[in-house]
C-alpha cells in the first residue's frame, strides 16, 4: 500500500514564496542586521572581548559581529539556500526565477507567467510552483 504524499501547506508556500521573491533585497537586509548590532553595542554580549584585545583586528571583530548576529546569519543562510535552490532547476524555470520573481516581472501572478513562459494551463503552472517552492523548503530544511 503506497503512503500519501504529505503537502506543504498553503499558508507555508505563500511563505516561501515570499522569501524567494526578497532574494534581491537581502544584502541590503544583511547590512542593515549589522548596523543595528553595530547601534546597539551596549546590549552586545561579546563586549568584554573588546577590551581584553591589546590592538584592533578587523578581520576578528567583523567575524564576531557576523558569528553573534543572528539576523545576519539567518538573512546570509536563506539566501544560500535561495542560490542553492535555484541553481537545482532547469535553465526555463531559472529564467523564470529570474525575470518574475527578481526582475522587471515580478508583478506578474501565476496564471499569466504560466501563459507567457510555459505556455501551460493554471493547473501545470501552479505544479510547477510547488515544486520549486518544495525543493526550496527541502533547502530550508522545512519538515512536511
Amino acid at each position: 500500500m503506497a503512503r500519501k504524499k504529505q503537502e506543504l501547506s498553503r499558508k507555508t508556500l505563500a511563505r516561501l514564496e515570499e522569501e524567494m521573491r526578497m532574494y534581491p533585497k537581502i544584502p541590503r537586509l544583511k547590512a542593515e542586521a549589522l548596523v543595528t548590532a553595530e547601534l546597539n553595542r551596549d546590549t552586545d554580549v561579546n563586549w568584554w572581548i573588546q577590551g581584553s584585545r591589546k590592538k584592533s583586528e578587523p578581520p576578528l571583530d567583523e567575524l564576531m559581529k557576523k558569528e553573534g548576529n543572528k539576523a545576519y546569519q539567518y538573512y546570509d543562510q536563506l539566501a544560500k539556500d535561495i542560490e542553492r535552490t535555484v541553481s537545482g532547476l532547469s535553465p526555463d524555470l531559472q529564467k523564470i526565477i529570474h525575470e518574475c520573481f527578481w526582475g522587471v516581472n515580478n508583478y506578474l501572478d501565476w496564471t499569466t507567467i504560466g501563459t507567457i513562459y510555459l505556455h501551460v494551463g493554471v493547473r501545470q503552472i501552479y505544479a510547477v510552483r510547488y515544486n520549486i517552492l518544495e525543493s526550496f523548503a527541502i533547502q530550508r530544511g522545512i519538515s512536511f
